[in-house]
């Protein structure tokens, strides 16, 4: 008898333990799904957002190039060259040239060390 009622036990030990195991996973499942609902659902507002962004950009840039295309057709066409004026011209006309001054002679060339460099007579 007592062995009788220790396998009884030992079932309903059992037999509660796999319902407890069933019920964890139940629960892990259902928290999975949780978070994977919540995942998409913010990934789709991401998605939205950053749809908005890329439509709100694009008309700017519409609106940019349109204001653009009106001032450039507003410009009209570009004014023909004309001779400078008369002042311009005496003002010209009125310059000295300077007698030009010899360039001074190049500085010595050094190395990195800091000496300097003397190319062979004849070389020059």
């Amino acid at each position: 008898e007592e062995s009788q009622i220790q396998k009884a036990q030992t079932k309903e030990i059992k037999a509660a333990a796999q319902l407890y195991k069933l019920q964890i996973a139940e629960q892990k499942r259902v928290a999975r799904e949780a978070a994977k609902e919540n995942r998409e659902r913010m990934k789709a507002e991401k998605a939205a957002q950053t749809a908005e962004h890329a439509r709100i950009k694009q008309a700017q840039n519409e609106a940019q190039n349109t204001e653009k295309a009106l001032q450039l057709s507003q410009k009209g066409k570009r004014k023909a060259s004309s001779k400078p004026s008369t002042q311009k011209r005496r003002k010209v006309a009125r310059e000295v040239v300077e007698v030009e001054e010899p360039a001074p002679a190049p500085p010595p060339r050094t190395s990195r060390r800091g000496r300097n460099i003397n190319l062979p007579k004849k070389f020059k």
